[in-house]
């Protein structure tokens, strides 16, 4: 059942059946839409009964049957407003939660946590929302908390008058749309760099820590899920090769700035990269330094991107200097393209996220080309040639698989 494109719709789509054991539990995606139109950042993997779904017996232990069903407030062990803010003890009454109407003989049908004890599926018909997880894998209740609670206060900004009173009430044009019925157990298939970082320690080479990367690859989608998504359309590389290569290029600098800086701020400060003219860096790409810059081009360009570079240099707490620094944006495009990309620079084009993710889309599809369609070496070409492009590649296909847990590719 498609979605109509009208109103708050969330669409369920069923992939198949998850075993591990004597344990089963449907197993699909979910995303949120606001008229037709993706909401970033509410997204993710939904766990519930097996089936096949059933809504004309009640009690019945299955998953209910794909359709549309409107969204309701709900109170009792479960609560779409009061629920509990303990932070400490998992599964503390009351737990966050949405009710669905239009289930037929089936009551008390929810979108709530997975919550101890029963963390591969705590249901009876209801829906889990989780991170991506293999056959395997129990939910984490903190993440799928956190969710939920997403839900909510997506549907709290929507349509504020449900929201008024502790009691049971209809969110008007708020829907759940339930797509499929599976009954096939699902063949594990897991992205081999994906486990591989899954498994391995965090390298000591990388410049961020796994749990960082995936508060990037969050903050990413929060801020910028419609415009990745639609980047990647019809290309080899996902949105969670994109949120990787920010990991690596520049979350270091800006993630500690994500609890007081708005997302406008951190894209127009991520000027970074004084090589050329810190003490002990040398830089072979023009411009070598910022004499080299100012002969071509001239005060006044020059001290334009001195200005940006000190902007950004005074949020961490540092004095000026008088340097142009060499990247710009989130992906941070090189000022060595400035000959033939000079309007960028000097319009201050970095500060358009748009922009940043075209330039980024544009040099990887060329390396591809260059690579004869070989993603991983793409990437080392996007950094360079020699040990460090090749250090690049390796942090870059660690950071995939922590960003694959926040995307769900």
């Amino acid at each position: 059942m498609a979605i109509s494109g009208q109103g708050w719709e969330l669409n369920v789509v069923r992939l198949g059946i998850h075993k591990n054991g004597n344990q089963r539990r449907t197993y699909g995606t979910y995303q949120a839409y606001l008229n037709n139109q993706p909401i970033a950042g509410l997204s993710g993997h939904m766990c519930e009964c097996v089936g096949p779904g059933d809504n004309r017996h009640t009690n019945n232990g299955k998953r209910v049957e794909a359709g549309r069903y409107p969204l309701w407030t709900q109170f009792g062990r479960y609560r779409t407003i009061g629920y509990s803010q303990d932070s400490h003890h998992a599964g503390a009454s009351a737990m966050p939660g949405l009710h669905l109407e239009g289930t037929d003989r089936r009551i008390g049908i929810l979108i709530h946590p997975g919550h101890p004890p029963k963390l591969y599926l705590s249901s009876i018909g209801c829906f889990n929302p989780t991170s991506p997880l293999t056959s395997g894998q129990s939910m984490d209740f903190w993440d799928s908390r956190s969710r939920v609670i997403a839900l909510i206060d997506s549907l709290r900004a929507f349509a504020p008058a449900a929201f008024r009173h502790e009691t049971m009430t209809h969110i008007a044009d708020a829907s759940v749309v339930v797509d499929g019925e599976p009954t096939s157990t699902l063949v594990e298939h897991v992205d081999h760099d994906f486990a591989m970082a899954l498994e391995a320690a965090d390298p000591a080479s990388l410049p961020i820590s796994k749990n960082a990367a995936i508060q990037c690859a969050r903050w990413l989608l929060e801020n910028f899920e419609a415009e990745l998504k639609a980047a990647v359309r019809g290309r080899p590389y996902k949105v969670k090769h994109l949120c990787a290569i920010v990991c690596q290029e520049t979350a270091y600098k800006w993630l500690k700035w994500t609890e007081s800086q708005t997302a406008k701020t951190i894209v127009e400060r991520s000027v970074f990269d004084a090589s050329g003219d810190y003490p002990g860096t040398t830089r072979s790409a023009f411009p070598k330094n910022t004499a080299a810059f100012r002969a071509k081009y001239g005060e006044a360009f020059t001290a334009m991107l001195i200005e940006e570079a000190n902007m950004t240099r005074r949020m961490q707490g540092w004095s000026d200097k008088p340097w142009v620094y060499k990247g710009y944006g989130l992906f941070q495009y090189d000022l060595q393209h400035v000959d033939a990309d000079r309007v960028f620079f000097e319009q201050k084009r970095w500060y358009n996220f748009d922009e940043c993710l075209a330039k980024c889309c544009k040099e990887l599809d060329d390396k591809l080309v260059a690579s004869g369609g070989d993603l991983w070496d793409a990437i080392r070409r996007y950094n360079g040639s020699g040990s460090r492009a090749e250090q690049y590649r390796d942090n870059v296909k660690a950071f995939t698989g922590f960003c694959a847990t926040v995307t769900g590719e």
